[in-house]
């Protein structure tokens, strides 16, 4: 059974008895508002969504997790930052309260003032009540319908463990941590801004459940975890929350944003990682 709420997120229920999996990816949104403007290219706005990763993990239900999907693209407001990691000469001062500008000092924070590749993107500052209304119509719901779906599980399963899918370039862009590097097949974290945000046990778990289908899987680097990761995941009281990359060039290609050969290959390795951790999670309860 899926739930709309329309722009904003689908809600995939679990089609089988329910184990404490859950499943979010916020980046995949591709229905832009007709307020965003920009400077640039559609293809450099688009080249930062999550193409597909929705579909990738589209068989959590499948298993009796559930799927949360964005529809909005991030690069109109980020699910996955602070709202107040904006970088303040993208906005017009002074703000009611203190900014904290951390992944925003990249360009790459709750509102993008650079793509991927170091283009600026917005076209002019944003007010206070512009930047509110976009947390209010999308950040904020996309936030309370998470929390709510892993609050649920923790209360029926006493643990909850939570994937946060995305996808990342091949090599490190300018913007990223690692420029100019090539990157693995996958990578996995819980490093998100100094917080660890699961178990090494169940990271690791998860890392080698890629290797033994004969991907490459990184920890923690280029990627440890973000602002969703931080926000949930508290191992010590029962959330384990990861985040997971998928390398694009494995399933898509990044010129013209359409599938490639490999794409099957790759939700095939997302769909046996969901049925082994739902066959253990079964196995627990």
């Amino acid at each position: 059974m899926m739930f709309a709420e329309p722009g904003i997120f689908y809600r995939y229920e679990p089609e089988v008895p329910p184990v404490p999996l859950v499943v979010d990816v916020s980046r995949s949104g591709r229905e832009y508002p007709t307020d965003m403007r920009t400077n640039v290219s559609f293809n450099a706005i688009h080249d930062n969504a999550s193409m597909y990763v929705d579909e990738i993990w589209a068989d959590a239900p499948r298993y009796g997790g559930t799927l949360l999907y964005a529809l909005f693209p991030h690069m109109y407001i980020d699910a996955n930052r602070h709202e107040l990691d904006i970088d303040p000469e993208l906005v017009e001062l002074p703000w009611p309260v203190p900014l904290d500008p951390f992944v925003s000092k990249r360009g790459l924070g709750l509102i993008k003032s650079k793509s991927r590749y170091g283009e600026p993107v917005q076209e002019r500052k944003l007010t206070y009540e512009e930047v509110e209304d976009r947390l209010n119509r999308y950040h904020r719901p996309y936030h309370r319908e998470l929390k709510a779906i892993i609050d649920r599980n923790k209360s029926a399963f006493s643990k909850v463990y939570h994937l946060s899918c995305h996808c990342m370039s091949a090599v490190g862009a300018p913007t990223h941590p690692d420029p100019g590097q090539e990157r693995p097949d996958f990578c996995v974290g819980n490093d998100a801004r100094g917080n660890r945000t699961s178990s090494p046990d169940f990271l690791e778990h998860v890392a080698q459940l890629f290797r033994d289908q004969g991907f490459s899987c990184t920890v923690n680097f280029p990627y440890g975890g973000g602002e969703i990761n931080r926000r949930y995941g508290d191992p010590e009281n029962g959330v384990e929350s990861i985040l997971v990359e998928i390398n694009k060039k494995r399933f898509m290609d990044v010129k013209t944003f359409r599938k490639n050969e490999g794409f099957g290959e790759i939700k095939d390795a997302a769909s046996r990682v969901l049925a082994t951790l739902s066959s253990e999670l079964r196995a627990k309860a």
